[in-house]
C-alpha cells in the first residue's frame, strides 16, 4: 500500500493550525511560569525552565489523557465522573512532576524545600486546569453530538422531501396516462384512425417523459416544446374546438422552471373549459418576467352552470405541494373566477 506523503502533510498541517491557539496560549503560560521563579523566587533560568517545562508538559499530556478517558464512559453522570477523574490526575500529575523534578534538581536543597511547600499549589493548579478541560471537552463533545444530529435530521428531511417531489412527478403521468387512454378507448369504435393517431403521439410523449425523467430543471422553452406534444394528443381528442394561443414573451423562454408544470395547468383549463360544452374555446397561456421572476397565466372559458368533469383533482393541488416542496410558498398558484373565465397565475422564483 503507497502512502501519500503529501496527504499526511495537509493533515498534520492541519491540524496543528486548528490547534494554534491552544499551543500559543500554553506556551505563553510556560514562559510566563519560568519568569515569574526567576523573578519572585530567584531562582537561576536553568530551574525556572526546566520547572515550568516539565510541570506543564506533563498537565498537557494528562489534560490530553482525561480527554480521550471521557470518550469512554456512558453521558449519565458524566460530570460526577469528570470531577472524579480530575481529582486522581491532578493528583497524578503533581507527584509525576515532582518526581522527575526531585531527580534533576538533586541538589539543589532551597529549590527542594520550594517544591514540597508549593505542592498544593501546584495541585490545585492542576485540578482547576483538568476539570476546565474536561468540563470543555464534554461540551464540544455534546456541542459536536448535536451538529451530526441536525445534519442526519437535515439530510432525512431532504431526502422525504425528494422522494414526495418524485412521487409528485410519478404521480402526474398516470393521471394523464389515464385520461389518455380513456380518450382512445372511446375514439376506438368512432373514429379508429383518430385511436391509431392518439396511440402514436402518446407513445412519443411518454417516451420523451423518460428522457426528461432526470431533469428537474428545464427552460420554459424546453417546457414549451414539451406541451406541444402534449397538445396534439388532446387536439386528436378534440380537433377544432381546442385552440390554445400562446403569448410568450422572449426573455422569458431561458428561465428555468421546474419540469412539467405547465402540464398540469393546461389540462385543466381543458377539463374546465371544453369538457361538456360542443363549440370551440380559446385557451391563452401568457408569459413575461416581472420583477426577477417569471409570472404565468392561463386562462379559459368557464360555465359556473356546467359541472367539471369528473377527476382526481390531483393537477392543480399536486402543482401547489411541488412547488412548495421546492421554494417553501404557497403564494405561487393562484386561482380566480370572474364571470364566464376560469384564470390560474403562476409565479416560477429564480432557481433556490
Amino acid at each position: 500500500m503507497q502512502i501519500d506523503a503529501s496527504l499526511i502533510l495537509n493533515k498534520t498541517t492541519a491540524t496543528l493550525t486548528a490547534r494554534l491557539p491552544l499551543i500559543g496560549a500554553a506556551l505563553l503560560w510556560s514562559g510566563f511560569h519560568a519568569w515569574a521563579l526567576h523573578q519572585y523566587a530567584g531562582f537561576s533560568w536553568e530551574i525556572s525552565v526546566w520547572d515550568s517545562s516539565i510541570f506543564n508538559l506533563v498537565l498537557i499530556s494528562t489534560a490530553v489523557l482525561l480527554g480521550s478517558l471521557l470518550n469512554y464512559f456512558p453521558r449519565t453522570g458524566i460530570f460526577q465522573i469528570t470531577v472524579g477523574l480530575t481529582l486522581v490526575l491532578a493528583v497524578g500529575c503533581q507527584w509525576i512532576s515532582a518526581q522527575a523534578m526531585v531527580a534533576i534538581n538533586a541538589d539543589e536543597t532551597g529549590y527542594l524545600e520550594f517544591l514540597s511547600q508549593s505542592t498544593p499549589i501546584r495541585w490545585v493548579i492542576g485540578f482547576v486546569t483538568l476539570t476546565a478541560v474536561g468540563v470543555s471537552a464534554i461540551y464540544y463533545t455534546r456541542w459536536m453530538e448535536l451538529l451530526d444530529q441536525q445534519t442526519r435530521e437535515s439530510d432525512l428531511k431532504n431526502m422525504a422531501r425528494e422522494a414526495e417531489l418524485q412521487k409528485l412527478q410519478l404521480q402526474l403521468q398516470p393521471h394523464f396516462l389515464f385520461n389518455s387512454l380513456n380518450s382512445i378507448n372511446a375514439l376506438i369504435l368512432t373514429l379508429p384512425d383518430r385511436a391509431r393517431q392518439m396511440v402514436l403521439q402518446l407513445s412519443d410523449f411518454l417516451r420523451l417523459t423518460l428522457k426528461r425523467a432526470d431533469q428537474p430543471w428545464v427552460t420554459l422553452a424546453q417546457e414549451l416544446e414539451y406541451l406541444e406534444t402534449y397538445l396534439e394528443i388532446e387536439k386528436v381528442r378534440f380537433g377544432h374546438r381546442l385552440e390554445v394561443v400562446l403569448n410568450i414573451e422572449e426573455p422569458s423562454r431561458t428561465w428555468l422552471i421546474p419540469t412539467l408544470v405547465l402540464q398540469p395547468l393546461l389540462e385543466n383549463a381543458i377539463k374546465f373549459g371544453l369538457y361538456g360544452t360542443t363549440g370551440k374555446i380559446s385557451i391563452e397561456l401568457t408569459a413575461k418576467m416581472n420583477s426577477n421572476q417569471l409570472q404565468m397565466e392561463i386562462s379559459n372559458p368557464f360555465d359556473s352552470d356546467m359541472q367539471p368533469a369528473s377527476g382526481s383533482g390531483f393537477g392543480l393541488t399536486g402543482l401547489q405541494r411541488r412547488l412548495y416542496l421546492i421554494y417553501a410558498r404557497n403564494d405561487l398558484v393562484k386561482t380566480n373566477i370572474m364571470t364566464n373565465t376560469f384564470t390560474v397565475n403562476l409565479t416560477v422564483p429564480a432557481k433556490p
